[in-house]
């Protein structure tokens, strides 16, 4: 190794060692238990880097961990648990969930700010350097940058998209960037363009038109002295994605949207015994089936269930399935079913062949990052898009729930077992995946450390933020051309018709002379 190279490793592991520590405060209060672990990953990369930091959640949690401080929003769990489970049902149109999504997030931020353990927080003389918020369906959540004075980063638990785009002024054309909600490429015929139009017109229109408002609303009730949410809806230049280049296609990003996909995957953790025993033993493999942490299989209709389980009794791989109830009655024996699997070291162990998933965001990097092919059985949401895109990409077969058979089910899983296409395009997707300078986890510690040490990093911000809506449009300019033109035409049509009109009256005195 050269001096220069001995100096330059020198010089970073002093930097680190001397690298200064920041209180920072974390709120997650979206009412997912995997956008809650997800939080929990994020506070300890954090942590281990020497920051102390606030997480807030609607989930209890038991980390011991040092620098880390748990806020659980009991009063908004206990709202959640009455009326979260409402709005998940296996048959949703996309506007639909749009709508109710938003209202969603509105009555979550209300819970949120009326908590009593969030004021015992806010009420306290505790001092933060920088916030972070999960910015889907909570703006609100903004004001706090403000209420501390210091700078915030975004988060999104997807790629960039409707949820995020307009806080930083990205731009994403509907014309090739499809909408989370919608399954299409960046390659679209004229009417899944329209359909793109219209659903990102619509998405647009709730936001500015009706959510933004009442988050407004939210944050005057609790704090009168606020001021417009517009005037800080766009404090942040840094976003940090949930996502990858491995998983999703090119699209603009400004220069603080950065890739962190993959950040919560620990390779380390060991498989508890029970399950260690049952892989290691399964000579013909194994098949992961879990519909995540939000969507319950037990509340499939019990035909559904059935008709899964009939498809697996004729597979010689044993199931592990995900199964929230004490017991599934009727099962084969070669399906084994657990209220709680370690996902993570399941995909990563060798016998793994399938993972049976719904599509959120997380099981897909999880299945890319181990290279494992999968069956996605979407539901809502993000999971058509995400389930669509591995589909596109060969690593996967998809079928959207509402249209399930028991035939199509047991086809997209044998095509993906026998043909060796799937696993060859899921490792080379994992290769992508994994083919980076630093790791996602370094990834954020670097983000947060720059944000706090350049004020906010506002050299980030595209120029699009200091628009209004018709400007960045340039609704402005392409009224003001038609005007000119208007006003040209009518000009021109004047004159030439004075002009003929001259000529006309001088041609018969001409005569009579």
């Amino acid at each position: 190794m050269s001096i220069s190279n001995v100096m330059f490793l020198t010089i970073y592991s002093i930097f680190l060692v001397q690298s200064e520590c920041h209180n920072i405060l974390a709120v997650f209060n979206i009412p997912s238990k995997s956008l809650h672990l997800a939080a929990v990953s994020m506070v300890e990369i954090l942590a281990e880097k020497g920051h102390n930091v606030t997480l807030v959640t609607a989930y209890e949690c038991n980390e011991k961990q040092k620098n880390f401080t748990h806020v659980f929003l009991k009063d908004t769990a206990e709202v959640n648990e009455k009326t979260f489970s409402n709005y998940f049902h296996f048959d949703m149109n996309p506007y639909h969930i749009l709508y109710t999504f938003e209202q969603l997030g509105i009555d979550n931020c209300r819970a949120t700010f009326n908590d009593s353990y969030f004021k015992k927080l806010i009420s306290s003389e505790q001092k933060f350097d920088l916030l972070i918020v999960d910015i889907y369906l909570s703006p609100s959540l903004l004001y706090l940058s403000e209420y501390y004075d210091i700078p915030v980063i975004l988060y999104t638990s997807m790629d960039s998209g409707y949820s995020t785009n307009p806080f930083l002024g990205n731009s994403a054309p509907p014309s090739y960037v499809p909408h989370v909600m919608n399954h299409y490429s960046s390659d679209m015929s004229f009417f899944q363009r329209l359909d793109n139009f219209l659903i990102t017109m619509v998405g647009e229109l709730l936001l500015y038109l009706y959510s933004l408002s009442r988050h407004d609303e939210i944050v005057k009730s609790v704090f009168p002295e606020a001021p417009d949410i517009n005037e800080y809806s766009h404090k942040a230049s840094v976003l940090l994605m949930n996502s990858d280049v491995a998983i999703a296609e090119a699209t603009p990003k400004t220069p603080g949207m950065v890739y962190i996909g993959g950040f919560h995957i620990n390779e380390n953790k060991p498989l508890p015994e029970d399950i260690k025993n049952i892989m290691d033993n399964a000579e013909d493999g194994v098949i992961l089936f879990s519909l995540g942490s939000n969507i319950k299989s037990s509340h499939m209709p019990r035909s559904r269930v059935q008709e899964i389980l009939q498809v697996f009794s004729k597979l010689k791989q044993v199931v592990i399935w995900k199964w929230e109830d004490e017991d599934l009655p009727g099962k084969p024996p070669n399906v084994i079913v657990k209220k709680w699997l370690p996902q993570n070291e399941i995909l990563a162990h060798k016998n793994i062949k399938l993972f049976i998933t719904h599509g959120g965001q997380h099981s897909i990097l999880e299945t890319v990052f181990y290279g494992v092919p999968c069956v996605s059985l979407s539901v809502f949401m993000d999971q058509a898009s995400n389930s669509f895109r591995a589909t596109h990409l060969g690593f996967a077969e998809w079928i959207p729930y509402k249209e399930f058979t028991p035939e199509r089910f047991e086809n997209a899983i044998l095509k993906t077992l026998i043909d060796p296409r799937y696993t060859e395009m899921a490792k080379k997707r994992s290769k992508i995946m994994r083919d980076k300078p630093i790791s996602p986890r370094e990834t954020i510690a670097f983000w947060v450390d720059y944000v706090v040490n350049h004020k906010g990093a506002n050299h980030l911000k595209v120029a699009a933020l200091k628009l209004s809506w018709y400007q960045y449009l340039l609704l402005d300019v392409v009224a003001f051309v038609i005007i000119c033109s208007f006003v040209l035409v009518y000009l021109i049509r004047s004159i030439t018709k004075y002009m003929f009109s001259s000529f006309s009256k001088k041609k018969p005195k001409e005569k009579n002379h």
